[in-house]
């Protein structure tokens, strides 16, 4: 009998359903020689032999002593595949095909102490045809048991790291508050907090562009002079030399062809960044959409790190085309696959496909109305995608123009498109292609063209003007989503240092599958906040980014280095046991620094308290917010109710009604009768609330 384990039930009873084990019983399904069980995630977890609660006691730091133990309230399906597990004569592993998934067979495999045969499922999507395939070529477990040590490496590493740093950094501060520091988690609040205070502490310089304006057959145009300038008299200097000048020379004309080859196709990080961006899809909800996308055999495994597919996969892609094209996507052009024989083999290398090749859509068509609003954007985005990745090249005439007055050279740039190719898959709104556009030209990734007419080398143009623009110069942006995702992917080519960078050539902070928890992870522990799509450090971040700045833990190039050594493990060029030896000496070292640094930082709700405005009624006590408003603690009773005409006010809008005696205008009060109304809560003279209309009625 052949016991089947799955990561989830609702995947279990899928795959039960295909190999046709129907009879359902408490904790699994049987039928034909199968039985399938499944987990709920994680059923079995870390644990330290000797760690405690009580952190004062434990002696750092803690070694590598580990433990596995059950998680709470799962005992009665550990028993269910404990006896499967015993009955078997061989057990089939269809968790995720990937390195979480690997983790959490093994740690329950190792824990039940079982000694059984396992072979291995792998797939890269649920329906029937990839499952019933799968079972078809099953693989040897043991092909995977480097998957497991670089799994087993990553869970115990972040254990020791996390844990021991975190204690000791607590231990020292000892303020009452919990300060986490992690291996990855770390080195990403550490380039938000060094990305905020650049962008706050940065000072902004003038600096002044010049402008030749001329024009051929009624078609005018502006060249550019190349270099800014810093002092507005030399911008000034070249614009009155000029001015008075009735023609301009056109000195080169040159064109070259330009072949845009199509973009590749989303991984998972690509596809969260693409999202974030275009519908403000936080990277965490898109994860759990593109997870239910698959779980419902209408999307290819998301976490994918790779934005390729291997030659047998490229195979099914006509038909794959075909069944898409009957979705009709609105502000989509597909009619270049009506015709066209011919498709693109630009992300067709199975050299590039790790675990898993690039998202795709699978032959299992949604009917797009019964998708939620959030599910039918992110799977219109991997088909849309799907569209242009095998579509033809985009080619353009590009032709740079250099146009000389009075000693100076000035250029102009102009594009032709001549074959649109992919780029008319995706019809872009005028306000997306302006963003796009802007995108671009901030990244310098795609030239910006002008309107030219047609220019000879050696012509005379009329000299129509010269302008002077003042500009100034900007930091660099305040970390959102996507762009926070892009850094961590390539954290690796902002290294100084070239055998860091080299290191971290194919690997940045985390991975595809876990980057989007540790930005969720960062702002559960209130060590960031979102204002709009901003990514802001909150003043507890601030002072642990001063403590560990220049220690290793904070050190992009290290965590990535880690993750390059995981993938080592995984393809079996590094051990183990070398890794977890070079883990447990850094955490030692790093907790004997942590715990000699000198601080004096204050609780969050000391500081809290502190910024709090006075009592308007005693004038001698700090008030202090609560769950029903703001109130003096002191028996001078005053109070300010959060709940006002069924809404309730926010923290802000309760300190700016005793600080400035007025809120905001708020909307969406509700009166006795029952109707809807705006105003302004005030504190009037004698300390109760009351509204104030903007047109004072």
């Amino acid at each position: 009998m052949k016991v089947v384990i799955a990561e989830k039930p609702s995947m279990g009873k899928d795959i039960a359903r295909v190999i046709g084990a129907t009879s359902g019983h408490d904790g699994y399904m049987e039928g034909n020689s199968y039985k399938v069980t499944w987990a709920y995630g994680h059923l079995v977890e870390l644990a330290h032999k000797t760690a405690t609660n009580k952190w004062a006691n434990d002696p750092l730091p803690l070694s590598g002593d580990f433990i596995l133990r059950p998680k709470p309230d799962v005992a009665k399906q550990i028993n269910v595949i404990k006896t499967l597990f015993s009955e078997a004569d061989e057990i089939i592993v269809a968790t995720d095909a990937g390195r979480e998934g690997e983790l959490i067979f093994r740690y329950l495999y190792y824990y039940l102490e079982c000694k059984k045969p396992f072979r291995r499922l792998w797939i890269s999507s649920l329906t029937n045809e990839a499952i019933k395939k799968g079972f078809d070529e099953l693989k040897s477990g043991r092909e995977f048991d480097n998957l497991y040590f670089a799994a087993k490496a990553r869970s115990e590493s972040d254990w020791l790291v996390g844990v021991n740093a975190t204690r000791a950094l607590t231990l020292t501060v000892n303020n009452g508050e919990v300060f986490s520091l992690g291996r990855v988690q770390t080195p990403t609040l550490a380039v938000i907090c060094k990305r905020y205070l650049d962008n706050k502490n940065f000072i902004s310089e003038p600096f002044w562009s010049v402008f030749l304006e001329t024009e051929k057959n009624g078609i005018a145009f502006k060249a550019r002079y190349g270099a800014n300038f810093k002092a507005k008299s030399e911008a000034e200097a070249i614009r009155d030399s000029i001015t008075n000048l009735p023609e301009v020379l056109v000195k080169t004309v040159e064109t070259k062809e330009k072949k845009e080859a199509p973009p590749l196709l989303y991984d998972l990080t690509g596809l969260q960044k693409a999202a974030s961006k275009k519908y403000g899809i936080t990277p965490d909800v898109t994860l759990k959409i593109c997870q239910s996308l698959y779980e419902n055999k209408y999307l290819s495994y998301p976490r994918t790190g790779s934005c390729y597919i291997p030659d047998d996969v490229f195979a099914t892609v006509p038909n794959l085309i075909k069944q898409c094209k009957m979705l009709n996507i609105t502000n989509t052009n597909t009619s270049f696959y009506d015709t066209n024989p011919t498709f693109s083999k630009n992300c067709v290398n199975a050299s590039k496909v790790a675990d898993h090749h690039g998202l795709l859509p699978t032959d299992n068509i949604p009917d797009l109305e019964k998708l939620a609003k959030a599910e039918c954007s992110i799977y219109k985005m991997v088909v849309c995608r799907l569209f242009e990745a095998f579509h033809e090249r985009c080619i353009k005439d590009v032709t740079n123009v250099v146009i000389t007055a009075g000693g100076y050279d000035f250029n102009a740039k102009g594009i032709v498109i001549k074959q649109a190719g992919w780029r008319e898959v995706v019809k872009l709104s005028s306000k997306e292609r302006e963003e796009e556009n802007e995108e671009n030209a901030a990244s310098e990734t795609e030239e910006e063209g002008v309107n030219l007419p047609v220019l000879l080398a050696g012509e005379n143009l009329p000299n129509k003007g010269i302008e002077m623009k003042e500009g100034k110069t900007k930091p660099s942006p305040l970390f959102t989503d996507a762009t926070l995702l892009g850094y961590m992917e390539t954290a690796g080519k902002e290294c100084v240092d070239e055998h860091e960078r080299e290191a971290m050539k194919d690997c940045g902070i985390g991975t595809p599958a876990t980057r989007d928890a540790i930005i969720s992870n960062l702002l559960d522990k209130l060590y960031i906040i979102r204002e709009k799509k901003k990514l802001i450090p909150t003043e507890k971040a601030l002072e642990v980014y001063n403590i560990i700045k220049e220690k290793a833990i904070g050190s992009a190039a290290m965590t990535g280095n880690w993750e390059k050594q995981l993938l080592d493990i995984q393809k079996g060029s590094l051990s183990y046991d070398k890794f977890m030896y070079d883990i447990e000496e850094f955490a030692k070292q790093l907790t004997s620094e942590l715990s000699t640094v000198q601080v004096n930082i204050k609780s969050q709700k000391q500081a809290m308290r502190e910024l709090m405005p006075l009592c308007p009624k005693c004038k001698k006590q700090h008030l202090r917010l609560f769950e029903k408003g703001i109130g003096c603690n002191k028996e001078c009773g005053f109070v300010a109710w959060r709940s006002v005409a069924q809404k309730k006010l926010t923290d802000a809008q309760l300190i700016a009604l005793i600080e400035k005696e007025k809120t905001p205008v708020i909307k969406g009060f509700t009166s006795k009768t029952g109707k809807q109304f705006d105003a302004r809560v005030v504190l009037k003279p004698d300390l109760t609330t009351g509204f104030e209309f903007d047109n004072k009625k």
